[in-house]
């Protein structure tokens, strides 16, 4: 069992609106759960606190009602909870009333009971086949309230939905507040019928940051217990897989035909006037199969009636879907009760057909036409196939009162047969000819058979393929009605996530055979509506200047402007050249300074009119009046620096940003050998331990790998900047920013560039355009905000973007 809670964008571990118990045993014999899920109506003072009241309240009734039926109990706890509410809402006004949706779940044995008032969602996911209470499509473009629903608390008087179904191991359960389902509708679903509540909770996690959730709760439970749904359900695993098997070998329209049983089944029932089934058995009802118990609700007394709801006259004989609430029909319940086939055979006039058949056949002394073997052997194979059908496809059970579960009538969702039953194939031999055995009856069969055999498999192929196409059409048009939703929202979070829905939906459809070039046309589309959306705009002048050594493992590459100059750090410090198209290496680990290899360099940066770079043990000072490198020792705490991700230098000071501490270090000008200062004086060292890059021109920025920048001024932490844009920085790479100009550059995960104000507030986000060089991998990037232009490191080259010019003053993103 897992549990996922967000409040205000912060993650939680719990939420005053789930109340769930320990779910180890559940569907095991004599088990007994109780889970449940409020969804307030109103954000008012003290919902939180009323909530807690009425879980309480549900457990306390339930408890109590232990001794009674499921659903009575289930009634009572729900009409507690609504008289609780209404009371405490007499003395608040109207616009400060205490209203919930609520979902609660009983479980007992392997039964499952489920009471629903809404607004409130449940999943069930059963055999990979998922049910939603209610449907999620329920929830499309509807942000309140539907005017028709009635809430706990709303009026005095409280008609809670009711189902049942049957839990065994390897089902899933997911309780949701309604905005998680709003996201659940837009998303890939096969997570929920898959058995794993953490991997559900991890894809819970994901919409919240996906679509951007800031309020949401929710729980996965799994059916994982060894003996939950045993008996005699699994003693027919193999016959339910070979009747899965036997169904697809169908054609479609023969297997519905099959799954269904003949309309005299019903027509032999004699059905009360209410058209129900009750707890007394009818005087000409048949007998009950040998081995049927009443439960010990039954034995007690409790209300026998309303076991599977009326069955009317014009009911077809498939099973129905059925639901009883507005939202939809989507549950579908279990099969009927069929006809006892034990029952007595009716008299017959004259002589019995079978001494009859047996007169005619000797009568032909064995002598037939070829239309008679013909007629035979159709009438075998037929017998055959219904024989088969019997043992594997059909769940029929023998007619009696069912067992007394509690459900009162209740839409529900039957498993298998308890046990397969043998066809009664005697009235089709009696009509046989008796054939005898020879070559041309052999082959006429053989041959017979061949035929049926490549009719049925050009037929289940042909259906197969239809069904195929028509599910890429469905998934297809459902992706472009997105795409239009999406031109017509004007909230970018909104547009994205119809957009992200539509993208999922073109590639299932690859999965399952859409011609590449239309799905190429339509996720060209998709990206065109999602850069309209989202103001992203196309870069079009990128230019390759050419590849970068790789940097050793643990040492962060960068880039950075001296005197007009760009210097590139990587495995060793170089200069681009005038002429933009050649490195010349100023300062590598093998060369000799002071009488000693440089050895590893870990970083590098432009120093008081001059590079400086520094490894482990050791900074490194560029002298321009010689033109050589200076050895300096650098002050450290008894161990070589390492893990340090950038580097910088102002007025002669060597700043260095140390996540691994949390930590800003200040080596002062002049005294490199000195133990640094720590700058920032544990100040922010959490959210330290996190950054990626930093920035000084009089101010320190740090950016942080959540998209934050950290705005420092004289070792106080003055501003926590946060950019606003869709999608969310999630994966922040670099910053660049040069005093006295007005913008910051952010680069992430996502291959974008940002142009931020200096409060934070974007500007424009950029990306690769198509016929260039894309921006992926990138490592660090340097900015000439007076030129527009931009150097891009990435992990193996160097590329020089030209920047769009920013909007008019006062326009932002």
């Amino acid at each position: 069992m897992a549990v996922v809670a967000i409040d205000a964008g912060r993650l939680l571990d719990d939420s005053p609106f789930l109340s769930l118990d320990p779910a180890d045993d559940l569907g095991c014999r004599g088990s007994r759960h109780v889970f449940a899920i409020l969804e307030p109506v109103d954000d008012v003072p003290g919902v939180e606190s009323a909530a807690r009241e009425v879980l309480d309240l549900i457990h306390e009734e339930m408890a109590r009602r232990g001794g009674q039926s499921p659903t009575a109990a289930l009634l009572a706890a729900v009409e507690a909870a609504n008289g609780w509410l209404c009371a405490a809402n007499v003395d608040r006004p109207l616009t400060h009333r205490l209203r919930f949706g609520l979902t609660l779940l009983v479980a007992r044995d392997d039964d499952l009971y489920l009471a629903q008032v809404p607004p409130s969602q449940v999943l069930i996911g059963q055999e990979g086949v998922l049910y939603a209470f209610p449907s999620l499509e329920t929830w499309r473009g509807r942000h309140r309230l539907d005017e028709t629903a009635q809430p706990l608390g709303q009026f005095p008087e409280i008609e809670p939905e009711l189902y049942h179904t049957r839990i065994e191991r390897g089902d899933m359960i997911t309780l949701v507040s309604t905005g998680l389902a709003r996201a659940i509708d837009l998303a890939p679903q096969d997570v929920f019928v898959e058995g794993d509540a953490a991997a559900v909770a991890e894809h819970l996690v994901g919409l919240i940051e996906t679509f951007g959730v800031s309020d949401a709760y929710g729980a996965a439970i799994a059916v994982t217990a060894a003996g939950a749904g045993g008996g005699q359900h699994s003693q027919i695993s193999f016959l339910r897989r070979a009747a899965e098997v036997f169904s697809h070998l169908l054609p479609e329209e023969t297997a519905r035909r099959f799954q269904s049983r003949a309309k005299q089944s019903h027509e032999a029932l004699d059905l009360s006037p209410q058209g129900v089934h009750t707890g007394v058995t009818p005087v000409d009802a048949p007998d009950i199969e040998p081995g049927y118990a009443a439960p010990d609700e039954f034995a007690a007394g409790a209300d026998q009636v309303g076991w599977n709801g009326p069955l009317e006259d014009d009911q077809d004989d498939a099973p129905v879907v059925g639901f009883s609430g507005s939202d939809g029909a989507f549950w579908v319940p279990g099969a009927r009760y069929g006809v006892d086939r034990d029952a007595a055979a009716p008299e017959w006039d004259g002589d019995e057909p079978l001494a009859e058949a047996e007169s005619d056949a000797d009568d032909g002394e064995g002598r037939r036409t070829l239309s008679e073997l013909l007629a035979a052997a159709v009438l075998a194979l037929s017998a055959a196939v219904v024989g088969v059908w019997q043992l594997t496809v059909s769940r029929d059970r023998p007619v009696g009162p069912p067992r007394d579960d509690g459900t009162l009538g209740l839409p529900r969702l039957d498993r298998y047969a308890d046990r397969p039953r043998m066809p009664d194939l005697a009235g089709v031999r009696s009509r046989l000819p008796r054939v005898p055995a020879g070559r041309l009856t052999g082959a006429v069969t053989l041959i017979l058979v061949l035929c049926l055999a490549g009719a049925l498999v050009f037929s289940v192929q042909s259906s197969r393929a239809r069904a195929r196409e028509a599910k890429i059409e469905q998934l297809f048009q459902e992706a472009v009605e997105f795409r239009q939703q999406a031109a017509q929202l004007t909230v970018p979070i909104a547009a994205h996530a119809h957009l992200e829905a539509a993208e999922s939906r073109i590639q299932l459809a690859l999965e399952s055979g859409l011609d590449q070039a239309r799905a190429e046309q339509e996720l060209a589309a998709i990206a065109t509506a999602r850069d309209q959306a989202l103001g992203i705009q196309r870069l079009t002048n990128i230019q390759l200047l050419g590849g970068v050594p790789a940097a050793p493992e643990g040492v962060s590459p960068r880039i950075f402007f001296g005197n007009g100059q760009l210097y590139v750090f990587t495995d060793a410090l170089y200069r681009l050249d005038s002429d933009g198209e050649t490195l010349i290496r100023l300062l590598a680990p093998e060369d000799v300074v002071g009488g000693e290899p440089v050895g590893t360099l870990l970083g590098a940066a432009w120093g008081d009119g001059s590079p400086v770079a520094f490894s482990g043990t050791a900074a490194f000072l560029f002298d321009p009046t010689t033109a050589t490198w200076q050895r300096q020792p650098l002050g450290t705490f008894g161990t070589p620096y390492s893990g340090i991700v950038q580097s910088n230098g102002y007025a002669g000071n060597l700043y260095l940003l140390s996540p691994g501490s949390g930590q800003i270090l200040k080596f002062a000008a002049g005294a490199f050998g000195q133990q640094p200062e720590d700058w920032t004086a544990g100040l922010a060292a959490n959210d330290l331990m996190s950054a990626v890059d930093m920035e000084i021109d009089g101010r320190i920025y740090v950016l942080l790998a959540d998209g934050r920048i950290l705005d420092f001024y004289m070792s106080a932490l003055d501003h926590t900047y946060t950019p606003s844009v869709t999608p969310a920085i999630r994966d922040a790479v670099a910053l660049s920013a040069q005093a006295g100009r007005p913008y910051m550059y952010v680069a992430d995960g996502e291959n974008r560039l940002l142009r931020l104000t200096r409060d934070g507030a974007v500007v424009q986000q950029f990306m690769a355009g198509s016929g260039v060089p894309e921006l992926a991998n990138i490592r660090d990037i340097a900015v000439d905000d007076v030129l527009g232009v931009a150097y891009v490191l990435t992990d193996q080259a160097l590329l020089q973007v030209r920047l769009p010019a920013p909007p008019q003053e006062g326009a932002t993103h």
